[in-house]
C-alpha cells in the first residue's frame, strides 16, 4: 500500500476462528491484525483511517467471496532484569552497559513480530557472548502496564505464559515490546 493512504508498521493475517464466525459467513474470512508507530517508533494501534485505507487497498486484490477483517493485535508492554557475574580483570560498569545495550538491540521493535515467543535460552546466549561475562544468574520479565505511565492496557502475566523458558504471547494476536529501553532494561552486577 502506498505510503500516502498511511503506513502500518506490523501485520499478522490468520482465518477466523471458526467460533467468531457470524450465521452465514465463509470460513474465507481472513483476520488482519495491524498495528502502526506513534512519532517516537513505539507501536499504538492503527487509526480508523488508515484501516479504512487498508480496507480500500485491499478491495482491489482480493477474491468477490473473501473478506477481510482489520483488527487491532494487542500490545504487551514489559521490562527486563537481569543479573550479570563479572570475570574480575574487567570493569564491571563497562559490561553491564554493553549487556544493556545488547538487549536494546535485541528488543528493538523492529526486530519483533506479532506472535513472536521470547526465547529465554537466545538472551542468556547473547549476554553470554559480552567479553568480560563470567555468566548470567538470571534474567526476569515483568509485564508494565498503565496507560497513565505510557504503556498498553494490557495486563499480561510473564510467568504464566513462560513454559520450557519461551515465554509465549497471548492467543490473540499480540506482540511484546520494551517501550522505553532506557528504563525499561535494568541489569545488576551480582557476586559469584
Amino acid at each position: 500500500m502506498p505510503a500516502k493512504y498511511g503506513v502500518v508498521s506490523k501485520a499478522y493475517i490468520e482465518p477466523t476462528k471458526a467460533e467468531t464466525l457470524s450465521a452465514g459467513e465463509s470460513n474465507s474470512v481472513l483476520d488482519l491484525y495491524v498495528l502502526s508507530y506513534n512519532n517516537q517508533s513505539q507501536l499504538t494501534t492503527a487509526s480508523p483511517a488508515l484501516k479504512s485505507n487498508i480496507t480500500t487497498y485491499l478491495s482491489q486484490y482480493r477474491m468477490v467471496n473473501d473478506a477481510v477483517n482489520i483488527k487491532d493485535a494487542f500490545i504487551i508492554n514489559f521490562g527486563v532484569n537481569f543479573d550479570i557475574i563479572v570475570l574480575p580483570e574487567y570493569n564491571s560498569n563497562e559490561i553491564l552497559i554493553q549487556c544493556i545495550n545488547a538487549l536494546r538491540v535485541y528488543f528493538a521493535i523492529d526486530n519483533w513480530q506479532i506472535n513472536q515467543p521470547i526465547v529465554l535460552r537466545d538472551i542468556y546466549v547473547l549476554l553470554d557472548q559480552i567479553e568480560g561475562v563470567q555468566t548470567v544468574k538470571d534474567i526476569k520479565f515483568t509485564n508494565l502496564v498503565g496507560e497513565d505511565l505510557g504503556y498498553s492496557k494490557y495486563s499480561y502475566s510473564m510467568e504464566a505464559a513462560t513454559s520450557n523458558n519461551v515465554v509465549y504471547p497471548s492467543l490473540d494476536p499480540s506482540i511484546f515490546e520494551v517501550k522505553y529501553p532506557n528504563t525499561d532494561i535494568q541489569g545488576r552486577i551480582v557476586p559469584l
